[in-house]
């Protein structure tokens, strides 16, 4: 069997190390999605903001679930290890990937220029 792997563009990710994500388990906003642009990587960190604030789109629910209510901090942080699409949290429910919030792409690929997920594949959710 191939191994599954997830390439991340967005170069400006304080996760991303070479196109690799290194955020452990990555969250990917789009409850409504039809398209590729309806999706968001909220993980997306920008390395060049000086707060490191989380990049957030999507509704309210979507961000809090997000972050660790005990402490308000991001429940990512960079680490050694890569993150790979069995680690992607994805509430885009009319992706054919999505099964019950798991992302069950082979390959996955997030957007440089506004971190969407380019692997998303409409599908509506029955």
């Amino acid at each position: 069997m191939q191994r599954s792997y997830l390439k991340c563009n967005a170069t400006n990710c304080a996760h991303n190390q070479d196109y690799e994500c290194k955020a452990g388990t990555i969250h990917v906003s789009g409850l409504g999605a039809v398209s590729i642009e309806g999706t968001n990587c909220t993980t997306f960190v920008d390395r060049n903001s000086s707060s490191l604030s989380n990049s957030i789109a999507g509704n309210v629910n979507e961000k809090e679930s997000f972050f660790n209510s005990s402490n308000s901090s991001f429940v990512n942080s960079a680490g050694s290890s890569t993150t790979e699409p069995c680690d992607i949290k994805c509430e885009a429910h009319n992706c054919i990937y999505n099964q019950h919030k798991e992302c069950h792409a082979e390959k996955v690929q997030i957007d440089q220029l506004n971190a969407c997920c380019d692997s998303f594949n409409y599908g509506e959710h029955v």
